[in-house]
């Protein structure tokens, strides 16, 4: 009685343990867990230009080297080359500052870690849980078949050698053989299975 208590004492203080190194493991995986049930405008914003910096990039760069273009033709005395390629120099300068200061800013998301919300890091603690016991449950299923199936190969290997030692003055080698070798391909078929 007391050694159950025992036991199960041991039983909840490792499911503790193992709950705070589960979130522990959560909280180190690169991200930033915020407090609540949903994120807040700039931390979805945040993660979006994390994960889609090109695109960002995209919806930028177009309209900027747009504008670029129309405060070049409202200069009458260019030609439409000169223009051409004053948008294309100043349009490249806009596009890749901003291509270095989006990398930049996804470089920070990237070392600093995304956000999630305090309910997503408990379900991935939860995940783990579920993921762990199903783990073990497939441990014991898979030694439970490894008994049965030595059962059964012992059961057969036995059932082949009465049959060999019934058979060994009656048949002959070659006949004895294949019997043996039939008989070995059933216990490895039923072993399969």
């Amino acid at each position: 009685r007391e050694m159950t208590r025992y036991n199960s004492s041991d039983t909840k203080s490792l499911e503790k343990n193992l709950h705070a190194l589960y979130k522990k493991s959560v909280e180190d995986s690169g991200v930033r867990i915020v407090p609540g049930d949903s994120l807040s405008i700039h931390h979805k914003m945040a993660n979006f230009w994390q994960e889609n910096p090109f695109k960002i990039l995209t919806a930028f760069s177009i309209p900027t080297v747009l504008y670029i273009f129309r405060g070049n033709d409202q200069k009458k005395h260019l030609q439409l080359q000169s223009k051409l390629m004053h948008t294309r120099v100043y349009g490249q300068f806009m596009v890749i500052g901003m291509l270095l200061s989006f990398m930049g800013f996804k470089h920070y998301m990237d070392t600093a870690g995304k956000f999630i919300t305090q309910q997503e890091a408990d379900y991935r603690v939860e995940d783990m849980k579920r993921m762990r016991e199903d783990l073990l449950r497939r441990i014991e299923f898979d030694k439970k078949m490894k008994a049965r199936r030595q059962q059964i190969l012992k059961q057969t290997q036995l059932e082949v050698e009465g049959e060999i030692l019934q058979d060994e003055d009656s048949d002959s080698d070659d006949i004895r053989e294949s019997k043996l070798h039939a008989k070995k391909l059933e216990v490895i078929s039923i072993e399969d299975a």
